[in-house]
């Protein structure tokens, strides 16, 4: 344990909002925060050579980290793309098999959490205000700042809401999926 806490934001040049099907409502939000998909292209990190980093980095395959995410979905199914270097398997069992071996059991999604929570709702923001945690650096919907505050949420939310180590019976559970990763 350390009070310290690290954020990293990696924009991949893989997207090409020219050519890639995509939601346009949400290319827009993400571009009125800041997001420079054409400068991605050009010069954003290689999906191919950041995966051999974090395989190398020990932070995947490794027990001792814990991974928390708010609705992880898309996220973590990129994740389990590039680092497996393969389509993303055909069932939910097969995705949960590949997500507990390559980020362990200390994965939680705060949106699947917050159905067990008490006056506990919404997007990361509105559970953030509930929570009295406010943004400390960056903007909303980038992946950096977000992270940070997701992070800061979560450990808010823990003493409150899941007493006695109960938190660890929503671990590998992700929005959405709803299936462990035992």
């Amino acid at each position: 344990g350390t009070s310290n806490c690290f954020i990293w934001e990696f924009n991949f040049r893989d997207f090409d909002v020219n050519r890639d099907p995509h939601n346009k409502d949400s290319i827009d939000l993400l571009r009125r925060q800041g997001i420079d998909f054409n400068c991605n292209v050009i010069h954003g990190v290689n999906s191919f050579h950041f995966s051999e980093l974090m395989a190398r980095s020990g932070l995947v395959c490794n027990e001792r980290v814990t991974w928390v995410t708010f609705h992880g979905t898309y996220d973590f199914a990129y994740l389990v793309k590039i680092l497996t270097r393969s389509n993303l398997p055909d069932s939910l069992e097969g995705f949960s098999r590949v997500l507990r071996f390559l980020f362990g059991r200390s994965l939680y999604d705060m949106k699947h959490m917050i159905r067990y929570c008490n006056g506990l709702y919404g997007g990361l923001e509105c559970v953030a205000s509930t929570l009295k945690v406010g943004r400390i650096a960056g903007k909303s919907h980038q992946a950096a700042s977000d992270s940070l505050l997701t992070w800061q949420a979560f450990q808010k939310m823990i003493p409150i809401y899941f007493g006695n180590n109960e938190a660890t019976n929503h671990a590998g559970m992700i929005f959405g999926l709803e299936v462990t990763s035992q």
